[in-house]
């Protein structure tokens, strides 16, 4: 089974989480509900004046079957990694009623064992579950993403002018074709995601690597053309759970792959922001830009588009200092991106 460089942007690392590992520690009450289609949903809301009237924050970070909070540990140490954005759960909860969804058939905690500990190394080799691994792809997580909302509502006193969907990474997705699905979304962040077919990002940077000279064109050309064959029997075989590809089984590319968020995005007449990088390789900014030249051909206003000059998928910068290479993070920068905005619409 091939595993994959895994897309968690905002991984938080045990500082954060010294006094606990539990939902609560984390702020979050924890709630589940048993659904007849779709098995148990569990889903975590902050706890902060959840008894108070204020608007909904529906976050949705990455789509791999990977716990809340992970505990990697060797036989010396041990590293707590955190795969949903914690400090902006802190940061909202003031104004916000937070909520996410859990992965079916994962628990908000899990600890590995392992040799050395590398986070996205140890990331990339967890094993999600065999009931995640059966329901992977997006109609459970769109389905139960609708349900909890419609939930909360019913459950919480919110504020329904301001329900805001938050898709990080392949979240991005999630939440668009949630908002087009669910009408009580009022406002959708998509930040370092994608309005194309996913499987484009990596034809996009075949050919950029030719075009900079870190391939030949015949060697792009042939890595294209490998790329277009594994994608064929993808979408032959789009329901396969036991075939995998760079870190999923078919049925999960054959199901995200199978959506063009950029269909429903022009749709949409709510207020919607996109914030890249523009050396991001998950994501390539081609597509991101494609997504506000479409706007502009339409006429259409509602979309707020910032681009990170520099930064990667999560928004680091590589710069030459002293001729030495430097780590500029933007990661905060980003965050007030999405926080100002939030506010003002």
């Amino acid at each position: 089974m091939k595993k994959m460089m895994i897309l968690i942007p905002f991984i938080i690392m045990q500082n954060l989480f010294a006094q606990g590992i539990a939902p609560e520690d984390w702020g979050l009450k924890a709630f589940h509900i048993d659904n007849a289609q779709l098995g148990e949903i569990n889903f975590y809301v902050t706890a902060k004046g959840i008894d108070e009237e204020k608007p909904l924050l529906f976050l949705y970070s990455g789509c791999r079957g990977l716990p809340t909070m992970l505990v990697v540990q060797t036989e010396e140490s041990a590293l707590k990694i955190g795969t949903v954005p914690p400090d902006q759960i802190y940061a909202y909860s003031d104004d916000y009623h937070v909520a996410f969804i859990g992965r079916p058939g994962t628990p908000f905690c899990d600890t590995m064992r392992v040799e050395e500990i590398n986070p996205l190394q140890n990331l990339e080799d967890y094993q999600p579950s065999d009931e995640y691994i059966e329901k992977c792809g997006m109609e459970w997580e769109i389905q139960a993403s609708s349900v909890v909302i419609d939930t909360l509502c019913n459950m919480l006193h919110i504020s329904e002018d301001k329900i805001i969907a938050i898709g990080y990474s392949e979240g991005g997705i999630i939440v668009t074709r949630l908002a087009a699905e669910n009408d009580k979304i009022t406002h959708l962040v998509s930040v370092i995601s994608t309005g194309l077919n996913q499987f484009y990002s990596s034809i996009i940077n075949r050919r950029m690597d030719a075009a900079m000279g870190i391939m030949t064109h015949d060697e792009a050309q042939a890595a294209v053309d490998s790329l277009f064959a594994i994608y064929e029997k993808i979408y032959s075989d789009p329901d396969n759970t036991d075939k995998w590809y760079d870190g999923h089984p078919y049925k999960r590319w054959g199901s995200f792959c199978d959506y063009i968020p950029l269909e429903d995005l022009v749709k949409l007449d709510i207020p919607i922001l996109f914030v890249n990088g523009s050396n991001d390789r998950n994501s390539p900014i081609l597509q991101a830009d494609y997504v506000k030249l479409e706007f502009i051909r339409l006429g259409k206003t509602n979309l707020t588009y910032h681009v990170l000059p520099g930064s990667d998928h999560w928004f680091s910068e590589t710069v030459m200092e002293n001729g030495e290479e430097q780590h500029l993070s933007h990661r905060a920068e980003a965050f007030q991106i999405v926080t100002d905005w939030i506010s003002f619409y």
